[in-house]
């Protein structure tokens, strides 16, 4: 499987927190799959666990052959956003539509990046202004993966029209919802994204039951 270029990440230690976030576990899993070898790691003289993030791309590597073999479709939908409330918000807004969807969230454009080759998300909802990697450099970085599918990309910013010009602007088919997020227009969004899927115009995940 295909990643996008992030450079070379043999030296880059993750949280287990965050390892979590990547690999949509929880921390419980992630510490089970170290004791039983399946994530190499390292403590710290402050008794830190540090992952290299190289141990994860492998196994979020075999994660998806499996995802690839399973039965059930699902169109996968991925949220790039900093503030953890407002993920949490939207994956309960994501659930209540009761939609053949999977969820993934990453809290920087990096991490995004990291989804999307993964899961080649069929819509990428995304902020703008992000540590490590804002949501402008990730954009440009998206299109520049040949071998990823371009997704639907959504903006959901605080920033206004004139805001974004001068940070670079965005491309032309991507969409731009101010905050608060109108809801109802992402789930009208999501909605031709399904209806698109079901006419065969968007690859899709699959997922065990």
């Amino acid at each position: 499987m295909n990643l996008p270029p992030l450079g070379d990440d043999s030296d880059v230690y993750i949280t287990t927190s965050k390892a979590a976030r990547l690999l949509g576990v929880s921390q419980r899993t992630v510490h089970y799959w170290m004791d039983r070898g399946a994530i190499k790691y390292w403590k710290t003289a402050g008794g830190h666990f540090r992952i290299p993030m190289s141990s994860i791309r492998q196994l979020l590597e075999k994660r998806q052959v499996e995802l690839l073999e399973s039965d059930q479709p699902v169109v996968t939908i991925l949220l790039v956003e900093d503030d953890a409330d407002l993920r949490e918000v939207a994956s309960a807004v994501v659930a209540n539509w009761n939609w053949p969807i999977r969820l993934v969230s990453a809290e920087n454009g990096f991490e995004g990046l990291i989804q999307a080759g993964i899961h080649k998300p069929a819509v990428i909802i995304t902020d703008l202004m992000m540590p490590s990697m804002d949501g402008f450099q990730m954009i440009k970085s998206l299109q520049s993966t040949p071998d990823l599918n371009m997704p639907r990309i959504v903006v959901m910013t605080g920033m206004d029209d004139a805001q974004i010009a001068a940070n670079g602007g965005i491309p032309a088919d991507v969409e731009v919802l101010h905050k608060p997020i109108p809801y109802d227009r992402l789930k009208e969004i999501v909605l031709d994204v399904l209806r698109n899927h079901s006419r065969g115009k968007y690859a899709v995940t699959r997922l065990k039951t």
